[in-house]
């Protein structure tokens, strides 16, 4: 080689690649002496690493020995697998819930369960419309998710029972306000098998759980 080579641009070349994941170039002005690859499962490392000697002979005008290439081959299936049942253990659910009208009040207890942690919230307000009482179980479901991320992220628009045939439907619609982000609204749903407000409270994690996940870094 005529100049020491950049090797940077080299790694970035062959990174480039098909299947590739990362790449080490060893070397200096001498030549080149050592590339190792972390790759996918998709090619076989022989046929990799003659295409990395292609790369280099053609881009590069550099010839390397196939034997300098050395290329590991790595899974992630069960890496994967892991995330993913890492995002199923810190879902938040529906832990437990309850609601009682004494005299003119309307009273609800909701628990949120995320991994091995139970978040509660209870309220209770004037025994009001139907409406007013979706909107407290569903005020109160975002109370817990918002414990889980210590800052009030969710707060509760509207919550809508609709009726289609032999099915009711709940959908709820919650706002996020975000201080590295603009305010967006999140729809979830849920259908009412015994009681609505049970309904209410699961259409509520339907809209935000992604959000949080996602607010989590999971």
């Amino acid at each position: 080689m005529d100049k020491e080579p950049d090797l940077k641009v080299i790694e970035k070349a062959i990174e480039s690649l098909s299947g590739v994941l990362e790449a080490k170039v060893v070397g200096d002005s001498a030549g080149i002496y050592e590339i190792h690859v972390l790759s996918r499962p998709t090619k076989p490392p022989k046929l990799l690493a003659r295409d990395i000697e292609t790369l280099l002979k053609t881009r590069f005008q550099t010839e390397v020995d196939h034997k300098k290439i050395s290329v590991v081959s790595f899974d992630l299936d069960e890496e994967t697998e892991e995330k993913r049942a890492e995002s199923v253990t810190l879902r938040p659910v529906l832990w437990s819930w309850g609601w009682k009208k004494e005299q003119d009040k309307f009273q609800v207890l909701v628990e949120i369960k995320l991994g091995e942690k139970v978040y509660q919230e209870t309220g209770e307000e004037k025994f009001g419309s139907r409406r007013e009482r979706e909107r407290l179980v569903s005020r109160m479901v975002l109370q817990c998710l918002n414990q889980i991320i210590g800052v009030p992220f969710f707060s509760g628009q509207e919550v809508f029972i609709v009726d289609r045939g032999d099915w009711q439907i709940v959908l709820c619609l919650v706002d996020v306000r975000g201080s590295r982000q603009p305010a967006t609204t999140l729809v979830g749903s849920a259908l009412v098998k015994e009681d609505p407000y049970e309904a209410v409270a699961r259409a509520t994690l339907d809209a935000v759980n992604r959000k949080l996940i996602y607010h989590l870094g999971v």
